[in-house]
């Protein structure tokens, strides 16, 4: 961990997971809420995009 002024206290590992538990947990309510909210058509085209993503992300060689 990076250090901080000699003042101030670095935060417990323990308090690290469970605000990174709670950030998941809101962003998963927030995905789940804004895929809710799509009309049939906003939903096809966001499937169309991610299958796009997924075919173009299968050509780039990550190992170069």
């Amino acid at each position: 961990m990076k250090k901080i002024g000699k003042n101030k206290k670095q935060p417990k590992k323990r308090d690290l997971k469970s605000r990174r538990k709670r950030l998941r947990n809101q962003l998963e309510k927030a995905t789940a809420a804004y895929y809710a909210s799509l009309s049939g058509e906003a939903l096809e085209e966001e499937n169309r995009i991610g299958l796009a993503m997924a075919d173009a992300s299968s050509h780039v060689n990550f190992d170069e």
